[in-house]
């Protein structure tokens, strides 16, 4: 009725013996698990090895099915189904289960209370934890050129020490300043010149070192996170340059918001933006590749106030030179006017402006 060839097992189609095929597969399972090939686990086992597997789901998304798992079971309810699987009691059973359910049920509800809001505490807290990491992987995703890349290794700079100089004058010589997305820490060198205090939060690693390499104070910190790491009103002086220029727009909005928070009353800030109305300074800034966007000096003014600062009024500094001037008259041709007219007032512009907000 049957026939081994080799290994595989065959029959024949007429007459099938099901008892024999099943007898032959038992054989051949019993010599599988003599060879190894097989092997009887308990559960606890078999979860083990199943958690030393590999899990190729993306961290952020098994979060989020995580999450999701929570949610359906966040709801703790005393309504649940009533069944018996006795064929002949089974239904005075039931009958049972759900007369001590309905006397149970206000018991059981006021316990369960605190376990719902339990629940929706540590739901909340995944939520908050969730969109915490989501934040941190858009930030890491600049796009384009990072400012290290550009500034150091391909050379996209400017040459600011002129201009960084004039703000510096604004500052008070006996209060700290704070300098937020301080980079290589141009602004510190200049600052340490004028005898100044001041120190520098930036986030990327390589632009600390070659600061630090300067002798320069540099803490390495994400700029919002160092800010709402400080006490309420307890900074005196905060400069910035190129605010809401690059990165997450959203961050220009928290970054004002913590400041207003953080300065102590009578605390100022003062912030080193392109101008956007100057046409050659504009084809200047976008020259370095890590920029994004320009505010314009009225709408960084509008958002200062917005959050609570009193005096705010910017500065329009960067004037061109008449050496400037000629050098593009060479690059724009002989027709371009350098002296006056409104085409001229529009192409020579100051390149920045400077904007002051007090506490």
């Amino acid at each position: 009725m049957e026939e081994r060839s080799g290994e595989n097992l065959s029959v024949q189609v007429e007459g099938i013996d099901t008892a024999a095929i099943m007898k032959e597969i038992e054989t051949r399972v019993e010599e599988r698990r003599r060879q190894g090939v097989y092997k009887d686990l308990d559960l606890l086992d078999l979860e083990e090895q199943r958690g030393e597997a590999e899990v190729s789901l993306d961290p952020l998304h098994e979060l989020i099915f995580l999450n999701q798992l929570a949610r359906q079971y966040a709801d703790v309810t005393s309504h649940y189904p009533i069944g018996s699987q006795r064929s002949f009691l089974g239904p005075f059973i039931m009958l049972f289960k759900k007369i001590i359910r309905r006397f149970m049920t206000p018991y059981m509800d006021a316990l369960f209370a605190k376990q719902r809001e339990f629940n929706a505490q540590c739901l909340s807290s995944m939520d908050t934890f969730l969109e915490m990491i989501k934040r941190e992987r858009e930030s890491s995703y600049h796009g384009g050129l990072d400012r290290y890349t550009a500034w150091v290794e391909m050379g996209f700079t400017e040459n600011n020490a002129g201009l960084l100089r004039e703000a510096c004058k604004k500052f008070q010589p006996e209060k700290r300043i704070i300098n937020l997305y301080s980079g290589t820490g141009d602004f510190l060198a200049v600052a340490a010149g004028e005898k100044l205090d001041c120190l520098g939060v930036e986030e990327d690693p390589r632009l600390v070192k070659i600061g630090q390499e300067k002798n320069l104070r540099i803490l390495q910190a994400r700029p919002l996170d160092y800010l709402e790491s400080q006490p309420l009103d307890s900074l005196e002086s905060v400069f910035m340059q190129d605010l809401g220029e690059r990165g997450d727009s959203r961050e220009l909005l928290w970054t004002i918001t913590a400041l207003a928070d953080r300065l102590e009353k009578g605390g100022e800030v003062k912030v080193l933006n392109h101008h956007p109305r100057s046409v050659l300074g504009v084809e200047e800034a976008f020259g370095d590749p890590t920029l994004m966007r320009l505010i314009h000096p009225e709408t960084m003014e509008s958002l200062f106030r917005h959050a609570g600062f009193r005096e705010v009024e910017s500065t329009l500094i960067g004037k061109y030179s008449q050496a400037e001037k000629k050098a593009w008259k060479k690059k724009l041709g002989e027709g371009a006017s350098i002296d006056g007219g409104e085409p001229a007032e529009l192409l020579f512009a100051p390149r920045r402006y400077l904007l002051e907000a007090r506490r």
